[in-house]
């Protein structure tokens, strides 16, 4: 039996904080559904409107039922959407929905887990290239990782122009979309702003803590890194370190980004829509990033940090960074089941973006469909 935690509308004053005494709701009978069975209804006390069990569920809305878990392993195994979508029995567009309320479900888990969390390892940042849709919209996501365990902390997505060797045809393809774009192009500077916004949250939790950072030799970092309030006065105290290194050494585990590197091909490997020259690429970004969010999830909590090392093996990414076993299980509590809120956690910029789908494609708006309470 579910009991509702708060009024789930955000203008009742018992959305956020409920009465010490006393009960602020009482039950307003019930319906039946086929997926559910029998569905209580409920009525607060403080705004008069009524809500259902269902209302706190991740499911909610369902017509079909889709294991979660099952879902997240063949996803994050190289499983296409279609592919995915015919070994389970259901249509594309219900395993794209349920890839949403994961990567919400997601967001909200790392977001949670952050918010007072100590670094205990350098940090190493660099790009992750790919496309969206078609060549003509290629993409840098930026990640930071953890240098020692590989534990990704954040990631942002940045529009980029085509390059490299094109025909005469291409090159006036090129210039005929730029001119037609209808949505702001998103660059470097601004993306790697927002990576820097969460080195600079740990320098403020902590500002006797030292923060090494590594990353390759982009002349983008290295403004946006001298333009930080927060970090310059951290220079200066001798507490940040900014190490740059050519991205022509061998990306062996003994180069400084190999955390980076090594995150770049499990993306590769691990996901059917990053997977280079092959048919199966992502056609939307808002797509392509809730999927970012979804393998986040698998690779920091779920997925053996070492799968060949007989110690290490049992171990995920997550508690090889510094998180307690009882804090990863206390957060992953229900991840498949109790739907998060956006109003009841605090996401970062790049997390707000792709929670609220609002990054899309260059050349179009895309007109998604948001599952009611997205916004809530």
């Amino acid at each position: 039996m579910l009991i509702p935690p708060f009024c789930p509308y955000k203008g009742c004053r018992y959305h956020t904080a409920l009465p010490i005494t006393g009960k602020w709701y009482h039950i307003a009978g019930s319906y039946t559904t086929k997926v559910r069975g029998t569905v209580r209804r409920f009525k607060c006390t403080g705004c008069g409107r009524t809500f259902s069990e269902q209302t706190f569920r991740l499911d909610y809305y369902v017509k079909r039922r889709i294991s979660y878990h099952q879902l997240l392993t063949y996803l994050c195994n190289c499983g296409g959407l279609r592919a995915t979508a015919r070994i389970l029995g259901v249509s594309h567009q219900a395993i794209s929905n349920r890839i949403g309320r994961i990567a919400r479900q997601a967001m909200a888990v790392q977001a949670e887990l952050l918010a007072c969390f100590q670094l205990q390892e350098p940090l190493v940042t660099d790009g992750f290239e790919s496309f969206v849709a078609d060549q003509y919209q290629p993409n840098n996501i930026h990640l930071l990782t953890g240098k020692r365990s590989q534990f990704l902390f954040s990631y942002d997505y940045a529009h980029l122009r085509r390059k490299g060797r094109m025909s005469a045809h291409q090159k006036a393809e090129r210039k005929r979309r730029e001119e037609r774009y209808i949505r702001p192009r998103r660059t470097i500077l601004q993306s790697f702003r927002q990576i820097v916004d969460v080195v600079e949250q740990f320098a403020l939790r902590n500002i006797d803590q030292s923060i090494r950072l590594y990353s390759d030799e982009k002349r983008e970092y290295q403004v946006v890194l001298k333009h930080s309030e927060v970090l310059q006065r951290q220079v200066r105290r001798g507490k940040f370190t900014h190490v740059t290194v050519s991205s022509q050494l061998p990306r062996t585990v003994h180069n400084p980004l190999f955390a980076v590197n090594y995150y770049d091909r499990e993306l590769r490997k691990d996901n059917a829509d990053q997977v280079r020259e092959t048919v199966r690429f992502s056609r939307s970004v808002n797509n392509a990033l809730e999927r970012m969010a979804m393998y986040q999830l698998y690779h920091n909590f779920f997925k053996p940090y070492r799968v060949a090392h007989k110690e290490l093996k049992r171990l995920t990414h997550a508690e090889v960074a510094g998180f307690s076993k009882k804090r990863i299980e206390d957060a992953l509590e229900g991840i498949f089941s109790r739907r998060r809120f956006l109003t009841h956690v605090r996401l970062s910029w790049s997390q707000l973006l792709v929670w609220m789908r609002l990054v899309g494609n260059l050349d179009r708006f895309d007109g998604g469909y948001w599952q009611k309470y997205v916004w809530m």
